[in-house]
């Protein structure tokens, strides 16, 4: 009896050593879609943030010889950067951050000092702290809005991911070679007459151009087939089943589920040109929808967003101009006041107050704050 218990005690403690000490939470995460799933990725690899040699090169007093720093920083005194820099193990990007750091995003940790990116991959010690940026698994991670420890390109299919056929392949899959490098699938073409697909992926590589770290990218069949396993996000929506009413006349939304700001795109497809973005909570005139996608105006272009991206507009809140083509907003509410700037046809500016004797609106629009005079304004719903 005695040595049955032993056993059975061997057993459950080897069971407790041999179990992951973190657990994973694929039920718990938020679903996102496609679109917003896609908005995420360019928001990382269009970031522009300012490196300082000064504060963003001096090299951790830990491990700091296993450091590697990227290519595009090389030389570099001061300087605007666009991505984010490729960090062995790192996490940091526009609202996550790496395990342990004491930032909260990648421009919060560059603001504080810590070294930009790290490109040895072969570094024994994984993520070193004191640097900022963002691996491959991690960027992965950042794109699907995945709130867990740090993933690895041997955790994705486990936890957040499962395994699809090539064939199935769609927009914003994943394609993952377990234990070396993880990919966003963007869609299948040729890149100087090698077949392939187009990628979003945080990678050191250069073979086809752009900085060490977040970019867009392209991966060739031969690659693909040496090694990499397709996968789809287990939370992933799909943009068609998403509502999509036709709008009515005088119909109108405000850009969110965004970071930053909304794609702007020539056509109602993510293959199509992108002409511009439109900042979060923007408000914006509806003209038509197409699978998914909005018509809209903004700053005088007609151009499409995808329909996920755009939310109500509550009632009594916005105003645009009313049977004038531009009204100034003024410092205080009277007609001799300091012109703050002008509200134009078009554009829909959020009302924050009045005036005591009601004549005036104190109205918000793309940072101004001021007064408009009440008898040129409507509400826009």
């Amino acid at each position: 009896m005695k040595r049955l218990n032993t056993i059975i005690l061997t057993v459950i403690l080897s069971v407790l050593i041999l179990a992951p000490y973190k657990k994973t939470f694929a039920a718990t995460q938020s679903p996102i879609s496609r679109s917003a799933a896609e908005q995420r990725a360019l928001n990382i690899i269009n970031l522009n943030w300012t490196y300082s040699s000064v504060k963003n090169s001096t090299l951790p007093s830990t491990n700091g010889s296993s450091v590697t720093q990227p290519s595009q920083l090389k030389n570099v005194s001061t300087a605007t950067m666009t991505g984010i820099p490729y960090d062995w193990g790192g996490l940091d990007s526009l609202d996550t951050s790496s395990d342990g750091a004491p930032w909260t995003s990648f421009v919060n940790a560059i603001n504080s000092g810590a070294f930009a990116g790290n490109v040895n991959t072969s570094a024994p010690y994984g993520y070193i702290k004191g640097t900022a940026g963002i691996d491959c698994s991690g960027f992965v991670q950042a794109v699907f809005d995945i709130n867990d420890y740090k993933q690895s390109t041997s955790t994705l299919l486990n936890s957040y991911f499962t395994k699809i056929n090539l064939s199935d392949l769609k927009h914003m899959d994943i394609l993952d070679h377990p234990g070396d490098h993880v990919v966003i699938f963007d869609k299948w073409g040729t890149l100087n007459g090698v077949q392939g697909a187009f990628t979003y992926e945080s990678t050191p590589d250069q073979t086809y151009g752009g900085i060490q770290g977040t970019k867009k990218y392209f991966i060739t069949m031969s690659e693909i087939n040496s090694g990499y396993i397709p996968g789809r996000y287990v939370n992933i929506i799909e943009d068609s089943s998403n509502p999509d009413p036709m709008p009515v006349s005088d119909s109108y939304g405000i850009v969110s589920n965004v970071v930053y700001a909304a794609n702007f795109r020539s056509d109602s497809s993510t293959s199509s040109a992108i002409i511009g973005t439109i900042p979060k909570n923007t408000v914006l005139k509806l003209l038509a929808s197409n699978s998914g996608w909005y018509n809209v105006i903004y700053n005088g272009q007609t151009g499409w967003i995808y329909s996920s991206l755009i939310t109500s507009v509550p009632s009594n809140s916005y105003v645009t101009v009313n049977n004038v083509y531009q009204l100034n907003i003024r410092s205080n509410p009277s007609s001799t006041a300091s012109i703050l700037g002008v509200l134009t046809e078009g554009q829909y500016a959020k009302v924050t107050g009045i005036s005591t004797d009601g004549n005036w609106y104190k109205i918000n629009i793309n940072g101004v704050e001021g007064f408009s005079a009440v008898k040129y304004l409507k509400y826009i719903n």
